[in-house]
């Protein structure tokens, strides 16, 4: 393209704007402007008297005005109502900035107003705290095989309160699937904001099952993740869902294995009805899966959901365990993770999941860091990627006995637990620990009986810290862990960033759980008039 001199176009010469122009619109009609007017009476008027100079600026003005009407009928064919819209945009922009300006430089102190929308803060009656257990041992059919869908309880749970202060009160959630069956009890507190745990343990020995567990009663949550669980040939896993609310919830179950994501008939859509417990047998929407974890997402009200797997090989008992929620997070703390010199059982037939592992998913992939931390500050680290949607069990045999703080990080949310087992003469029994987050301030925590409960506190503050535990002062590395023995009961621990858990352990049990962190009490409601 040239000039209308000849001369080719330069970048500075191209139009801002590159909507075509339709050959078949017609040129707008121009009505010619007072400038334009003006240099036509001068041209028409004026005496040709020679003067070059004069004549020369004077077709220079002829040619801005010319330029200008050409200009103006470019506006036109290019349409007003763009351009309109631009112009009010700028004088939007301009306008906002001109106020700015004004509201700090134009007006004196003294003469700005401030104004505030009326609004009245609506508190609750007092605050609200609950947590819901997973409640008693079941077993999901019938010994002789008869009926599939019966639910029987094997073994009652004893359960601990972890409270500062506050009116706790307790009640059992129905079974309404099997008649007189009670189901976890939901602990709530009123009348304080402070931090409120509760848990639960189970010691089962019934001619099927054998085995102790320990969990936490946990607070409802609209999504939930359980790592954990097996529902292989000798492996039965329920899961239950509880619905402590007044309104009904409709939840959807997933499971997860080393292939990705189940396809399933009958896990979507389940309707909880308020105050109740529903139990699911895993293995009839996810048979067959080695290394589960299970995704529970509900609508209409939070719901609390938790694993109870039962191992039996032929005619052995091969333990019990309850596998506690979780939620997905780039980072998780494994607290109190105990890994023995291998006994050889894990290489027999059947017996592969005696062995120690840790298990990993990210429901979209990412990076993977791993830091085990054994009791003397040793660190061995690993890194990789995690393929989205598939589970990856991370075996922990060959790692020096010993217990172990293991950080799980990433780019993505993760979700992560570790089994841990017992192997004896006196019997086998495994443990799921739970990914924790921290948790700052001073918290009460829920120790359920249990064979030698220990308190395991893992920190994850930059700086040492002084922690104080039931009024002793004891010191704690950055990115340290200490271990206590505690007794039944509760324990008053407080920190800054710190994840806590609870182990237990025999020569023929082991249990546990990990202490999410302190969520809110019911706050009041701002309404604005």
């Amino acid at each position: 393209m040239t000039d209308r001199d000849g001369g080719p176009l330069d970048d500075s010469q191209e139009f801002d704007d590159p909507s075509p122009i339709a050959d078949e619109e017609p040129p707008g009609e121009h009505e010619p402007t007072a400038a334009e007017l003006a240099v036509e009476a001068e041209a028409r008027d004026a005496p040709a008297d020679g003067d070059i100079a004069r004549d020369v600026a004077l077709t220079d003005r002829e040619a801005a005005a010319n330029d200008a009407a050409e200009a103006e009928r470019r506006v036109d064919r290019r349409g007003l109502a763009r351009w309109s819209a631009r112009a009010a945009a700028g004088l939007v922009a301009v306008s906002l900035g001109l106020g700015a300006v004004l509201a700090a430089t134009a007006l004196p102190d003294d003469a700005r107003l401030a104004t505030t929308a009326p609004a009245t803060l609506v508190q609750p009656a007092s605050p609200l705290q609950s947590r819901v257990c997973a409640g008693p041992a079941l077993r999901v059919g019938t010994s002789d095989g008869e009926d599939a869908l019966a639910i029987a309880g094997i073994a009652d749970a004893g359960v601990a309160v972890g409270s500062l202060g506050g009116d706790v009160s307790r009640s059992r959630l129905v079974v309404p699937s099997s008649e007189g069956l009670s189901g976890g009890e939901a602990v709530v507190q009123r009348g304080e904001d402070s931090t409120l745990s509760a848990a639960q343990s189970l010691d089962v020995d019934v001619d099927a099952a054998s085995g102790f567990a320990a969990s936490e009663c946990a607070e409802t949550r609209l999504e939930q993740w359980l790592v954990g669980g097996s529902t292989r040939t000798g492996r039965q896993t329920a899961l239950t869902i509880a619905n402590a609310s007044e309104v009904g919830a409709s939840v959807d179950v997933t499971v997860y294995g080393s292939e990705g994501a189940i396809e399933s008939v009958g896990s979507t859509g389940l309707a909880v009805a308020p105050g109740t417990q529903t139990v699911l047998d895993l293995a009839a929407v996810a048979p067959g899966v080695a290394d589960a974890v299970v995704r529970v997402a509900s609508t209409g009200a939070p719901v609390t959901a938790h694993l109870q797997q039962t191992t039996t090989r032929g005619l052995e008992r091969g333990g019990f365990d309850v596998v506690d929620p979780v939620v997905a997070g780039t980072a998780a703390v494994l607290p109190g993770v105990r890994v023995d010199e291998p006994s050889g059982l894990e290489t027999q037939a059947d017996f592969d999941d005696t062995e120690p592992v840790l298990r990993v998913l990210s429901p979209t992939g990412g990076a993977l860091r791993l830091v085990f931390q054994s009791g003397d500050g040793s660190r061995l680290e690993s890194e990789g990627r995690l393929e989205a949607g598939v589970v990856t069990d991370f075996p922990l045999g060959e790692l020096q006995a010993g217990t172990y703080a293991i950080r799980v990080s990433s780019d993505a949310p993760v979700v992560a637990g570790a089994r841990t087992v017992v192997t004896s003469a006196q019997g086998l029994d495994f443990d799921w620990v739970a990914g924790g987050q921290p948790r700052s301030g001073t918290s009460a925590i829920p120790v359920p009986a249990g064979p030698e409960a220990t308190l395991h506190i893992v920190s994850t503050a930059e700086d040492e810290q002084r922690v104080t535990i039931d009024g002793e002062d004891v010191a704690i590395a950055a990115g340290g862990s200490i271990a206590r023995r505690v007794d039944a009961g509760a324990v008053e621990v407080t920190g800054d960033g710190l994840v806590i858990g609870v182990g237990y352990r025999s020569d023929s049990e082991v249990g546990g759980f990990t202490a999410s962190p302190q969520g809110p009490a019911a706050e009041g409601v701002r309404v604005v008039h």
